[in-house]
């Protein structure tokens, strides 16, 4: 089993790099220098505890909706689907974020102290939100790239407005640029990174 799973993990990372390779886009390339640099060999594997949350009733949905953007990023997530430790980040909850929140947010680590490969300094993973919920506005010193594999959702930047995204695009964010993201009638199942300074979590704006 444990093997499978390297394979699994290896076939997902390579999967995601192949995919955003071939659609480009604002700090892709980045992503994939950063992405290249990182060990996902065989001696830096571990399986990490896998972990449930609310959202994931979403989770069959979504990935049979990447099937049609990308067939092989779908099926290796599906592969690993039953082994990902999904976390919600702390100091988030419906107060602060809306009622229901904590039932609809989540996010994986694929690459990650709490993902399949620790990396250096970047991180890796899925994130879900559940329809007709919105993760407000909050920055980090982290650049970062999602890149939904569902939609439509609605993004905002900076001081813009929420902007319609179908699902495969690619969103960018630079360093304390704040952002937020809305979903409408579909969940969100998106894979996002962050490319440096990633010790620091994100921030929510004051409201």
């Amino acid at each position: 089993m444990t093997e499978t799973l390297f394979e699994n993990a290896q076939w997902l990372v390579g999967a995601i790099a192949r995919g955003l390779a071939a659609r480009g886009g604002e700090g892709v390339e980045r992503v994939l220098e950063r992405l290249s640099e990182q060990p996902v060999n065989r001696s830096s594997f571990h399986a990490p505890v896998p972990t449930q949350l609310p959202v994931l009733r979403n989770f069959a949905e979504c990935t049979a909706e990447t099937m049609l953007i990308d067939a092989d990023l779908a099926a290796a997530i599906a592969a690993v689907a039953d082994h990902l430790q999904w976390r919600q980040s702390a100091g988030y909850n419906d107060t602060v974020l809306g009622e229901g929140f904590l039932d609809n947010y989540g996010w994986s680590q694929i690459i990650g102290p709490h993902g399949f490969f620790p990396g250096g300094d970047f991180l890796l993973g899925l994130i879900m939100l559940g329809p007709y919920h919105h993760y407000r506005d909050h920055y980090h010193p982290a650049p970062e790239l999602y890149w939904p594999l569902t939609g439509p959702s609605q993004w905002k930047r900076g001081a813009g407005g929420f902007e319609m995204k179908s699902a495969g695009a690619t969103i960018w964010h630079e360093p304390f640029v704040v952002h937020a993201t809305r979903t409408t009638g579909q969940p969100l199942l998106a894979v996002w990174c962050w490319t440096s300074d990633t010790l620091i979590p994100a921030k929510l704006v004051e409201a």
